[in-house]
């Protein structure tokens, strides 16, 4: 690594991830391959449509139309590796969830009905984030 004329490294400035569908679809893939995931049988990326916002709102969220799952993620939001990895997580839950008709319908705060805290607290143990701020 180099440093500049004041002995700083040149890498030293925070860098920004810019997300992409494909980047979605590789975390994605990723956590599929790992618990609690990998015994959750969820479908291949080939079959989730990934999409990139610009809501600086929200991280993103999933859908599903009755045709497709659907996971878009805030390009304004999502900035580091990990953020995308708590996020992608995050919304393969509700994927479970939905997949299995335990997801909530109510939407706002009880959208993590206590079906999606059980699976949120076995996430963030298997992979080390911190539950308190997942949902």
């Amino acid at each position: 690594m180099k440093s500049n004329s004041k002995g700083k490294s040149s890498r030293s400035r925070a860098v920004t991830l810019i997300i992409t569908p494909d980047m979605l679809a590789g975390m994605y893939e990723y956590l599929r391959t790992t618990p609690p995931f990998k015994g959750w049988k969820l479908p291949p990326s080939s079959e989730v449509k990934f999409n990139v916002s610009r809501n600086p709102k929200e991280y993103g969220y999933y859908q599903w139309d009755g045709k497709r799952h659907t996971i878009t993620g805030s390009i304004k939001s999502v900035g580091q590796t990990i953020t995308l990895a708590v996020f992608m997580a995050h919304e393969m839950i509700h994927m479970y969830l939905e997949i299995h008709g335990l997801e909530s319908r109510k939407g706002g705060r009880d959208t993590h009905n206590a079906a999606f805290k059980k699976r949120a607290a076995r996430v963030c143990k298997w992979h080390g984030f911190d539950l308190k701020a997942f949902y």
